[in-house]
């Protein structure tokens, strides 16, 4: 069957990173690195499909224009700095090159943002809304558990939206551009007739899955117990905010929205916890 051939390519995929991921006991900065070739790989290979369509669903070209110009230029700027002046001088190669992606992933989101339509974005807020409400929730009861406050003061304000705007930029070349812009896009392909090529939510539910036990091979865990347990949260936790997310980018044609959702959670992560 064509629908669950996709599936199994999808599967293996995942499986693929994963393992490379142990064998080569990569750190989280070189493992997602890893998946900047192999996205490509799929992409075109595996999914025969445009690369424009990873940040753009119905692209037919990748043109920026004088305004995706101004809004590359603004959106390197942060990850930008971090490069220059932080990752470089402390001669950290692997963060320097994930930072080097965002700065990637800056043009990419440009690109998303001057495509992005008015109507299309309306479509995709309730989905976004549920992503960015679940994941924060969830964020915010793991700092009750360790103690930490849900607040942040406001002297934290800044570092909050530097965090956003990095991983903003990031989820255009790492992660999101993987899970939502090529492996949801795979597995659920809507027809001219309006109808889907299968299950919008056993897609999206399979995808977001994926997508939770895909962090296994840099859980920071060190005993069986502890990894045997860690495996349904990821599962649980990555399917409630990606199934939202998958929606949240089929309804809104662009990853601008589930990145914009998935960095706001990282960042608020990075500020409480």
């Amino acid at each position: 069957m064509p629908g669950a051939r996709k599936y199994i390519e999808v599967l293996i995929f995942v499986v693929v990173w994963m393992a490379a991921g142990w064998i080569f006991h990569l750190d989280a900065n070189g493992y997602l690195l890893l998946g900047v070739p192999l996205v490509v790989l799929f992409q075109l290979f595996i999914g025969r499909r445009p690369l424009r369509n990873l940040w753009v669903r119905d692209a037919t070209t990748f043109r920026l224009g004088s305004i995706g110009v101004v809004l590359a230029a603004l959106l390197i700027l942060a990850p930008g700095y971090d490069l220059f002046f932080v990752a470089l001088p402390k001669k950290s190669w692997l963060v320097a090159s994930w930072l080097l992606c965002a700065m990637a992933g800056g043009v990419f989101a440009a690109f998303a943002l001057s495509r992005q339509r008015a109507s299309a974005a309306r479509e995709g807020l309730p989905s976004f809304v549920a992503a960015l409400l679940i994941g924060i929730g969830i964020t915010a009861v793991l700092a009750v558990a360790r103690h930490h406050s849900i607040g942040f003061p406001f002297s934290k304000l800044a570092y909050l939206v530097k965090q956003f705007l990095i991983y903003f930029t990031a989820c255009f070349a790492v992660e999101e551009v993987v899970f939502r812009g090529a492996l949801d896009s795979h597995v659920y392909q809507p027809r001219s007739d309006r109808q889907a090529s299968d299950s919008p939510w056993l897609s999206a539910i399979f995808v977001s899955a994926l997508w939770g036990i895909w962090h296994l091979p840099t859980a920071p865990v060190s005993s069986a117990p502890a990894f045997a347990a860690v495996i349904p949260f990821v599962l649980i936790v990555h399917t409630l905010v990606g199934v939202p997310l998958s929606f949240c980018w089929r309804a809104s044609g662009t990853l601008v929205l589930p990145a914009a959702a998935h960095a706001l959670v990282d960042a608020y992560r990075n500020t409480v916890l």
